[in-house]
């Protein structure tokens, strides 16, 4: 009998303390075809599903990753469905960042979005009044300088650059390594049009919280994990190939 009660007590404690534990939903899968940010590959789900699963495991908080295209993240996150997404602050302009409803973490890793153009096509020195490629759900800055061409998904902006529907494209450095590398699609990057370190993008409801990701994000910092998580997703990618010639931000 003082077996069974010892017993219920210690399942009982772990119901209790996992009751306790925060939760949190989040989504990760931006346009589907954001590698290698994603994957699709449980066995190896991407950069940004090992580095938050790393974070939230550290900070001791539960998650719950939801594959929502990017349009729909934004608004699940807008309705509260959810409670953080991972962006780089650098993306969205300035009202948006000032927005209340939102906190943001301490910087975890870099990541960088150049214009891209055939090899052949004349290099934009602006994007102003241009027909640009991007990703439908995606912020982009200065999009109220140029018209938005919406795709799909990096894969698909690579097509349309290969087809000639589209001269311009905004598109992640690693992900235009690896799609051009699957599709065959020759392209040189134009101008670095963001340079930035993702965070957490956390409902502000959530306060409370921050204390406990950011002590996690520095201590695996200090470890390298978040160099780990990276090198083993582009240490396969073709990046001697397209090097990018420029690092000046277009206008």
């Amino acid at each position: 009998m003082k077996q069974i009660l010892i017993l219920w007590f210690f399942t009982f404690t772990s119901f209790v303390k996992a009751d306790l534990t925060p939760y949190l939903k989040y989504s990760l899968s931006g346009s589907g075809s954001f590698y290698p940010y994603f994957t699709h590959n449980p066995e190896k789900p991407g950069i940004f599903p090992e580095t938050v699963e790393a974070i939230l495991s550290h900070a001791e908080i539960r998650g719950e990753n939801l594959l929502l295209p990017a349009k729909r993240t934004n608004a699940y996150l807008e309705q509260q469905q959810i409670d953080f997404d991972i962006i780089s602050p650098d993306w969205l302009n300035d009202e948006q960042k000032k927005d209340p409803r939102y906190i943001y973490s301490e910087p975890i890793l870099s990541i960088r979005e150049y214009i891209v153009t055939r090899p052949s096509h004349p290099p934009a020195l602006t994007l102003t009044g241009k027909k640009v490629g991007t990703v439908r759900g995606y912020y982009y800055h200065d999009d109220n300088q140029f018209h938005r061409v919406d795709f799909a998904s990096e894969r698909e902006l690579l097509l349309a650059l290969k087809l000639k529907r589209i001269d311009y494209i905004i598109i992640g450095d690693l992900p235009a390594q690896y799609w051009s590398e699957q599709l065959g699609v020759a392209f040189i990057f134009n101008q670095l049009h963001s340079e930035g370190m993702l965070a957490f993008r956390l409902l502000a409801k959530h306060k409370k919280l921050l204390k406990p990701l950011n002590q996690a994000i520095a201590a695996l910092k200090q470890a390298g994990e978040f160099e780990r998580i990276e090198r083993q997703y582009t240490s396969t990618l073709p990046l001697n190939k397209n090097t990018p010639v420029n690092h000046a931000l277009a206008n």
